[in-house]
């Protein structure tokens, strides 16, 4: 997994971070993430483009294999990290309007994986996220990202 860059630490320490995903979008937590970056001047918005994506729909609905499989899971994984920087450019644009200092990072990856890496840089004061939308058995057999987010953040998490 690609580390993030150490830019992103510098000046953004004690700011509200913005975890969103794939899985995990939502215009309230957005709204409330602008609305405590408020306070403190400073909002890191982070986009993780979800590797599950890719094995949800080409392990099960396409069912390919090899080559195949692997060129069709990077160009979605690309496509969504794409979208979400559009998304991402969008919030940090309304922030800015707001007199917010934003920085964003955008990455293909695991959720809690990323947020974690990036909050032992930026050492947030609060992080806003959401949880995604999937069968309560899912979260139970396979855990709940968000969770791990809570468990090992060392900050306030926020869940919209």
């Amino acid at each position: 997994m690609a580390q993030p860059p150490e830019s992103i630490a510098g000046n953004m320490e004690g700011c509200v971070m913005l975890a969103l995903s794939t899985f995990r979008q939502s215009e309230k937590a957005i709204a409330i993430a602008i609305e405590k970056a408020r306070d403190v001047r400073k909002l890191m918005v982070v986009y993780v483009a979800d590797v599950n994506l890719a094995r949800y729909f080409v392990d099960v609905d396409l069912g390919l294999f090899g080559e195949l499989r692997e060129t069709c899971e990077e160009d979605l994984l690309k496509q969504h990290e794409k979208s979400g920087k559009k998304h991402v450019a969008t919030i940090t644009a309304k922030a800015e309007n707001e007199g917010i200092v934003v920085q964003s990072y955008s990455q293909i990856g695991r959720f809690a994986l990323v947020c974690l890496e990036i909050v032992e840089r930026v050492k947030p004061s609060l992080i806003v996220t959401t949880r995604s939308k999937r069968p309560e058995w899912v979260k139970k057999f396979f855990g709940a990202p968000v969770d791990d987010l809570i468990a090992n953040a060392g900050c306030p998490v926020t869940v919209v």
